[in-house]
């Protein structure tokens, strides 16, 4: 069995920004009409690490988005606020509008691809169609936006997220393991069921008109998705049940791919669940691992051969010196 696991190097090749630029191109994409929780972002910003959020250029004097939330998160944790200004309970609304410009950014940018039926991972979906293996692979995504779910669905095949709860009339495609979530999901507070929409609308919610569970009628559905932060939290009965799923692939796996993802160490979950499965194999063998990853195209000659040092290092240090990798980035390569 094929394993992919998707990292966020995949969604850039698509045009997804990256965590590093992820406030500047929110503002590019999003100017000149942010609706009031995304100024609530650029107010908190200014207020917090005082810089005149006037434009993208501002966001060079200020953390990338991961380190902000994190922050945000750890602030939650010890129940200490961040000046007078943002105490706890203003903090939780400050991390809920943070969560928004997340999904309301990721959700611009796709919209204004125009590869969608070119692009690599229409091309991929095309290429595991037409190889055929004996096994259907698997997709593990910590991805939250709809690449892959609309590259699945292009081709003829709704994604099977693996819940429990399955809507067996559709055609199944390969499982698609979205380990953070996704921006087409709704759980529902009431009870528990997760609703999968035809459009990405995490950061509408919970005010969607006309949205509701269709078990129990609850009109106060959430979005869910796992943001990037070190203090990541994977609690929910249906995220374990993915969990489980990618775990069992893993154990299954004869060849374990990794598109666009550098396993940083703040991801030790990720790691840890797929050293869980190495260590458990079904196979008997460990399996072959591949690394698909890319440079900058701003890097320098020089900057690059140490980019691919550092990635060789890395996952050598991780998975042995049979690792095979690819530096020419993610085109839809199987």
């Amino acid at each position: 069995m094929d394993v992919y696991i998707f990292g966020a190097g995949a969604s850039a090749a698509e045009g997804a920004p990256a965590t590093f630029d992820f406030f500047a191109r929110a503002w590019q994409l999003l100017a000149p009409q942010f609706d009031d929780r995304i100024q609530a972002v650029w107010r908190f910003l200014d207020e917090v690490f005082h810089v005149r959020i006037t434009g993208p250029d501002a966001f060079a004097y200020t953390p990338a988005v991961d380190e902000v939330i994190s922050l945000v998160d750890w602030s939650l944790h010890v129940n200490q606020g961040l000046g007078y200004r943002y105490d706890p309970p203003r903090l939780y609304q400050v991390r809920r509008d943070l969560e928004h410009l997340l999904c309301a950014t990721l959700d611009a940018a796709l919209e204004a691809r125009t590869r969608r039926a070119t692009g690599p991972h229409a091309r991929f979906v095309r290429g595991i169609g037409q190889r055929r293996p004996v096994s259907e692979p698997v997709l593990i995504s910590l991805n939250y936006d709809t690449l892959l779910d609309d590259a699945l669905t292009d081709a003829g095949a709704s994604p099977n997220y693996g819940f429990r709860d399955l809507d067996l009339t559709r055609r199944e495609g390969p499982l698609l393991a979205k380990l953070h979530g996704s921006l087409n999901w709704a759980l529902c507070p009431a009870c528990g069921h997760v609703a999968v929409a035809d459009e990405k609308i995490a950061h509408l919610l919970p005010h969607v008109e006309g949205l509701s569970c269709n078990r129990c009628g609850c009109e106060r559905l959430g979005g869910m998705i796992i943001s990037p932060t070190w203090l990541k939290s994977y609690e929910g009965a249906h995220l374990q049940h993915v969990w489980d799923l990618a775990l069992e692939a893993i154990q299954q796996a004869d060849r374990i791919v990794f598109v666009g993802y550098s396993m940083p160490p703040a991801d030790v979950a990720i790691y840890h669940l797929i050293r869980r499965g190495l260590l458990a194999s079904r196979k008997g063998t460990w399996p072959s691992v591949e690394v698909i990853n890319h440079h900058s195209a701003a890097s320098s000659p020089s900057e690059r051969i140490q980019h691919e040092q550092q990635v060789i290092s890395h996952f050598t240090r991780l998975f042995g010196r049979g690792v095979r990798f690819d530096f020419s980035g993610f085109s839809g390569q199987v």
